[in-house]
């Protein structure tokens, strides 16, 4: 398993979160996990991916989630995996949940996973569950303390559908050493909001 996930940090997925997948199951919308190995991994990014993406980037439709896959499958090829980016049985994981049960970070009253070293310059992409005896893990302290901020700047954004009032959401949290590059910020807001809005 180390090996597999040094594949995916050197591909720039460089958060791995293990979990008990039984006890998470428990969590609404995440029975799934019960069905397989009691091992789980919680995979995501810091704004480390965006120049191993870049390096690897094909021109095709939505190249960051085929990105995902071909590594994610690579490294794992006989794991289950449960992606965030797909709907099962017509809904989409809560992801968010599943993080902040874990404990890889805490819900602020923005809606958004608060890491405690990161802040909200995370992304959630999937989950693999594994053979293996996994940590027992508890939810975390709030990391911020941002107040109102966060609140003021969700109404601000849901009454809007311009991207930049979303990443002024983000950018509301205190912890902003590690925000994406301005580049890397344009691709998940700017372009991806051509397709719909969506998280990264």
């Amino acid at each position: 398993m180390a090996d597999a996930l040094a594949s995916l940090a050197d591909a720039g997925f460089d958060l791995a979160h293990a979990f008990d997948a039984h006890a998470a199951a428990r969590e609404p919308g995440w029975e799934r996990l019960a069905a397989g190995p009691r091992l789980a991994i919680l995979i995501g990014n810091t704004r480390a991916l965006w120049p191993k993406f870049v390096a690897a980037r094909r021109d095709e439709p939505d190249p960051l989630d085929r990105y995902l896959v071909r590594t994610l499958e690579a490294a794992f090829p006989d794991a289950p995996i449960h992606y965030a980016h797909r709907a099962y049985d017509g809904a989409y994981l809560p992801f968010s949940r599943l993080a902040a049960a874990t404990g890889l970070g805490a819900l602020a009253p923005s809606h958004l996973v608060i890491h405690p070293i990161y802040g909200p310059w995370i992304a959630l992409r999937a989950v693999v569950q594994l053979e293996g005896v996994p940590p027992v893990r508890a939810p975390i302290p709030q990391p911020c303390h941002c107040g109102d901020t966060c609140a003021r700047a969700l109404e601000a954004a849901r009454a809007t559908t311009d991207w930049r009032a979303w990443l002024a959401l983000r950018d509301a949290c205190s912890l902003r050493t590690h925000r994406y590059s301005d580049e890397q910020i344009e691709f998940h807001y700017a372009t991806a909001w051509e397709r719909g809005p969506s998280g990264g």
